[in-house]
C-alpha cells in the first residue's frame, strides 16, 4: 500500500478546505491557491487530523491547525524555489518562475500570515487558551528550527564533504520539525494527555526524518514523473543528500574526486548520473540509506505504541510502513535499467 492511498480520505478534507479559503478571492489569494495545489501529499496536516483523531477520536477540531502547517510548508517550499532556482515543482512551475522573485516573496508572506487566520478559528470552539498557546508555540518553534535548518543546509554545502553526523543534525531541524510539531499538534487540539503529545512529536520527528531519507534517495533513483521535478536535482542543487554522503565516506580519493566533479556541475549529463548510481551503488550507499529510512520508521512506530489503539493510531503506522514499501522496488527497477 502507498502513501498516497492510506491517507487518501484526510488529503481530500485538506483540499478542500484550503479550496474554499483560496480559490479565486483575488490575484493574490488565486496565486497561492495554486501554489498550493503544488504542495504535494499533505502528510503534514494529515498528521496534524490523524494526532487529532488518534486521542479525541474525531479529526474535524483539529482542520484549522492542520491548515496552519500546510500553509507554513508552502510557504517555505516558495522560499526554497526561490534559493535554488527551481523552475518546477510537483511538474508545475513554480511560483517565482511564473510570476517573479518579488511576487513570490509577497505570496510567501500571505500564506504565513493566513495561518494566523486559521488559528483565529478556534474563538469559536472549545479548545482552552493553554492549548491554543501550546498550538502557536508548536508553529513558532517549528518555524524557527526549519529557518535554521534552512541555514545548515547552506553552510554545508559549501563543503566539500559533510559527515552523516552533521546531515542528521541539519534534517533534525530543517525537514523533522514539521512533521513533529502538526501530529503533536493534533493531540493537543484533542485533548490528549501531556505524554501523548510527547508520544506525538517523537513520532512526527522520527518520521520526518525518515521522509527525508527516502526523498534523498528518490531524487536519485525515483521516476521525474512521480516526483515532480527531475532526478540529481537536490544534488545538482548541492542540497546534502545521505546517499552522496555515505558514498563520499566509503570510497577511495579517486571515487570521491570523480563524485566531486560530477555532483558540483549544473547539468549533469546522463552518462554522468549513470557513473553515480553505479558508484553509489557500489559502494552500498543506496542499501545503507533503505536501512535507515527503516530504522527510523520502525523508531517511528514504537511511539505510536504510547496511543490508545485506535483506526487513526493504525492508519499512522501504516503511513510509515507506506513510506518505504515501495523504495526497494523503486531502486532495484532504477538499478536494473527498468523505468516506472
Amino acid at each position: 500500500m502507498f502513501l498516497e492511498e492510506v491517507t487518501k480520505e484526510y488529503r481530500l478534507i485538506v483540499n478542500s478546505a484550503l479550496q474554499e479559503r483560496f480559490e479565486s478571492h483575488s490575484q493574490l489569494s488565486e496565486a497561492a491557491w495554486k501554489a498550493l495545489l503544488s504542495g504535494g501529499k499533505r502528510i503534514r496536516p494529515i498528521l496534524t487530523l490523524l494526532g487529532c483523531e488518534a486521542v479525541s477520536g474525531s479529526c474535524s477540531k483539529a482542520l484549522p491547525a492542520a491548515l496552519a502547517f500546510e500553509l507554513a510548508h508552502t510557504a517555505s517550499l516558495i522560499q526554497d524555489d526561490i534559493i535554488d532556482d527551481s523552475l518546477l515543482r510537483h511538474s508545475e512551475p513554480t511560483v517565482h518562475s511564473k510570476y517573479g522573485s518579488t511576487r513570490a516573496i509577497l505570496v510567501s508572506d500571505y500564506l504565513i500570515f493566513s495561518m494566523f487566520s486559521e488559528l483565529a478559528r478556534y474563538e469559536r470552539t472549545k479548545i482552552s487558551k493553554k492549548q491554543l498557546a501550546k498550538i502557536i508555540s508548536l508553529i513558532a518553534n517549528s518555524a524557527k528550527m526549519v529557518a535554521k535548518g534552512e541555514f545548515a543546509d547552506i553552510l554545508l554545502s559549501a563543503k566539500h564533504e559533510a559527515t552523516e553526523e552533521e546531515y542528521f543534525d541539519m534534517i533534525s531541524l530543517k525537514t523533522a520539525p514539521l512533521f513533529a510539531a502538526p501530529i503533536a499538534a493534533g493531540v493537543v487540539v484533542g485533548g490528549g494527555r501531556p505524554r501523548f503529545v510527547e508520544h506525538g512529536y517523537r513520532f512526527g520527528h522520527f518520521f520526518g526524518i525518515a521522509f527525508q531519507i527516502v526523498d534523498d534517495v528518490l531524487d536519485i533513483v525515483g521516476n521525474p514523473g512521480d516526483m515532480g521535478k527531475p532526478k540529481f536535482k537536490d544534488v545538482e542543487n548541492h542540497a546534502s543528500n545521505i546517499v552522496v554522503i555515505h558514498a563520499m565516506s566509503n570510497s577511495d580519493q579517486v571515487i570521491k574526486n570523480s563524485i566531486r566533479s560530477m555532483i558540483w556541475k549544473k547539468d549533469l549529463s546522463s552518462n554522468d548520473s549513470a557513473k553515480l548510481i553505479s558508484i553509489f551503488e557500489n559502494s552500498g550507499a543506496l542499501d545503507h540509506a533503505i536501512a535507515l529510512a527503516a530504522k527510523y520508521c520502525l523508531i517511528a512506530r514504537n511511539h505510536i505504541h504510547g496511543f490508545p489503539y485506535s483506526d487513526a493510531a493504525r492508519r499512522l503506522e501504516q503511513i510509515t510502513f507506506a513510506l518505504t514499501s515501495g523504495l526497494e522496488q523503486t531502486v532495484k527497477r532504477r538499478l536494473s535499467g527498468v523505468s516506472r
